[in-house]
């Protein structure tokens, strides 16, 4: 299960992923000490993405 952790300053916010909840519990307590508010722990919901068919035509280099 991963954990996503969600934390805002002044100016940005930021979402970081811990593979553990006491890891996320730690760095929410972390970014609490550094001044970060609204910090927030929650579990991953999203699925991985499945993989995508075969296309038509090989992939291009960009």
């Amino acid at each position: 299960m991963t954990y996503l952790i969600l934390a805002r300053d002044g100016t940005s916010q930021i979402v970081l992923k811990r593979d553990s909840e006491d890891a996320a519990e730690k760095k929410a307590r972390e970014l609490k000490e550094m001044g970060w508010f609204e910090v927030e722990v929650r579990e991953d919901k999203t699925r991985p993405a499945a993989a995508a068919p075969p296309a038509d035509r090989p992939p291009t280099l960009q």
